[in-house]
């Protein structure tokens, strides 16, 4: 039967344990703030949260950061993980969350507890459109009443990474980032009804009933940010046409869009050009210039570029096209 952690907070010599707080600062390792937290994040669900402290007596010295204690326990969560017990990724998706707060209280001083005054500050600091204060402070108070931090903890490990690192701005909360999303959403609302539908919005959003596209989710609350998600664009069979065509699609991924692209326009393998016979290439060429794009510039830094090529049936390359994604053929698209 696994042994929980131990009462003790001194090493074999005797000595007290220290460990170093996020701000910087020492104090004595208080192993029942450990298992408050262990205990927190295994809550619900069908995870032992005494396996979970057995795992991490070993890792506890003198000198240890809470940092390193936080890691270790999503680390041991990770290894715990089994088909027969999935719910140890929702265990380290909390703790991943729980790191990711208290990084923001020691930055800022709160939370949750006053979304008003982060707004502010974050469009002081240019990372917040403008267009937020079009709510007065008296409703921006009563947005931040909506905020329910329980919804941070529907996330696996997986998924709280990938909003963390991917989504979320400098020091800024999951639902902070979807309140703002929200209430920008109904800006162009009645003033009567805007707080209504932002709640709505939100509410929906944050309980995952809906989910944003990636570059509403990224894009939508920063300075010049974009409502805008995907485009259809087409390829006309001449050389300004197509570079163009090149050059909007790296302008589209370059602010966080995806493109969808016909090629069909353009003339098949071994056609006229100029009148000289067999001369085109047909679209294979082209089509590994838009894969190239879709590398070279990315969604914003956030993802890679994403670009979906399509070629009508009729069309005498389409064979090709076709065995460019089957595992006999050169896989080159992005």
């Amino acid at each position: 039967m696994p042994q929980t952690i131990p009462q003790s907070t001194t090493t074999t010599n005797g000595q007290n344990i220290h460990v170093i707080r996020r701000d910087g600062k020492p104090a004595p390792l208080d192993v029942t703030k450990i298992r408050k937290v262990v205990h927190w994040a295994c809550e619900g669900l069908e995870a032992n949260a005494i396996a979970l402290e057995a795992a991490l007596t070993t890792r506890l010295r003198n000198g240890v950061t809470t940092r390193e204690i936080q890691d270790n326990l999503i680390d041991c969560a990770l290894q715990m993980c089994s088909p027969e017990e999935p719910d140890w990724r929702y265990v380290a998706g909390r703790l991943h969350v729980w790191s990711l707060w208290k990084d923001t209280q020691v930055y800022r001083g709160y939370q949750y507890s006053d979304y008003c005054r982060t707004v502010q500050g974050k469009v002081a600091e240019n990372q917040y459109d403008r267009n937020i204060l079009t709510y007065t402070e008296a409703e921006l108070t009563e947005a931040g009443t909506w905020i329910n931090p329980d919804w941070d903890l529907d996330y696996d490990y997986a998924g709280a990474v990938l909003l963390s690192k991917r989504y979320l701005l400098d020091n800024e909360l999951p639902q902070e980032a979807l309140l703002t999303c929200a209430l920008l959403l109904a800006v162009p609302e009645n003033p009567q009804k805007r707080l209504y539908w932002a709640r709505k919005f939100y509410e929906a959003i944050a309980s995952r009933k809906i989910s944003l596209a990636t570059p509403i989710l990224a894009n939508l609350r920063v300075p010049s940010g974009s409502l805008s998600s995907c485009f259809i664009t087409a390829m006309e069979d001449n050389l300004e046409s197509i570079y163009g065509e090149l050059t909007n699609t790296a302008r589209i991924s370059k602010n966080g869009g995806g493109v969808g692209v016909n090629v069909s326009r353009i003339r098949a393998t071994g056609s006229w050009v100029m009148g000289k016979t067999n001369a085109s290439g047909g679209v294979i060429p082209w089509i590994k210039l838009l894969n190239d794009t879709a590398i070279a510039v990315n969604q914003g830094g956030r993802r890679a570029g994403a670009v979906t090529v399509s070629l009508d049936n009729w069309h005498l390359d389409v064979p090709e096209f076709l065995e460019m994604q089957t595992e006999n053929g050169k896989l080159i698209a992005a």
